[in-house]
């Protein structure tokens, strides 16, 4: 399910790590800053984490063996137990499948993916004016770099969150036909929660869809696939854990995160950033 359409009927695929603290980026389409109950937790420097045991025995019941380590407001890769927690979920789940959702800014912690079998990496644009408008800070990361680190991944894929900056300019297009350069061979275009709908840029330039995938519509552009990721009707559940210790059984993360927490259409919001979040590094 997306955060729109819930009905609870769709089938779990994966659960999510969400962790919480200081970000190297300051992208204004953060989804943290609709889960601003979370923003006091810092567990970046915590093992275990809050709760884990418990998710993991929902993970097990749900047969979900592909756990993905994101963050609410701030990056993996930032994370100081990453070997631990490996251990641990193998441990725990049979056949484990642990993926990463990075910025790929921290090189220093470049070795930490070597614990990870499949990810993903945002890079909004290859433009750097572009880049900074959307990522806050700092330039797109050295994928060649990247990729070296990421060899042994089962699957990469490129995030790609859609708004103004990179959308009717044909910004998305050309950063899918300079990364497919070097061989990489699968797109999400994410369409944010918490800003006013931008809409599928494949589809605006008469893109042909191919297939479809959890609801989403597929195209092949330079011979890679891409997806249209609309948050709020995709239809698939995850089971989520957060660092306050809650537990959410779908995919909505801004309504789970918290008994405060909701969910909101898009034509709620106005562009841009709307809570200051952790100090940035």
């Amino acid at each position: 399910m997306g955060c729109l359409n819930s009905d609870k009927n769709f089938q779990h695929w994966f659960g999510n790590i969400h962790l919480s603290g200081p970000c190297n980026r300051s992208c204004y389409f953060c989804i943290g800053q609709h889960m601003m109950d979370l923003d006091p937790f810092n567990n970046l420097d915590k093992f275990p984490l809050k709760n884990l045991d418990q998710f993991l025995i929902e993970c097990n019941e749900k047969n979900i063996y592909e756990i993905n380590i994101t963050g609410s407001n701030t990056d993996p890769l930032l994370y100081k137990y990453t070997e631990q927690l490996r251990y641990k979920l193998d441990e725990r789940i049979p056949g484990l499948i642990m993926g990463v959702r990075t910025n790929g800014a921290a090189y220093s912690k470049y070795d930490l993916l070597k614990y990870y079998n499949k990810g993903s990496i945002t890079i909004c644009s290859t433009e750097p004016d572009i880049y900074l408008k959307m990522m806050g800070k700092g330039i797109m990361p050295d994928i060649e770099k990247f990729l070296g680190a990421t060899y042994h991944f089962s699957e990469l894929k490129v995030n790609i969150v859609l708004g103004p900056e990179n959308f009717s300019n044909g910004d998305v297009l050309n950063t899918i036909q300079i990364l497919s350069t070097y061989g990489i061979k699968k797109f999400n275009l994410r369409e944010p929660y918490g800003q006013p709908h931008v809409g599928d840029p494949i589809a605006y330039f008469g893109g042909r869809k191919i297939k479809e995938i959890y609801g989403m519509p597929t195209y092949e552009v330079c011979g890679s696939e891409v997806v249209y990721w609309d948050v709020h009707y995709v239809e698939v559940e995850s089971i989520n854990l957060y660092a306050n210790g809650n537990i959410s059984y779908d995919y909505p993360i801004t309504r789970g995160h918290s008994e405060n927490g909701k969910v909101l259409s898009q034509d709620k919001f106005e562009y841009g950033r709307h809570n200051e979040q952790w100090i940035k590094i």
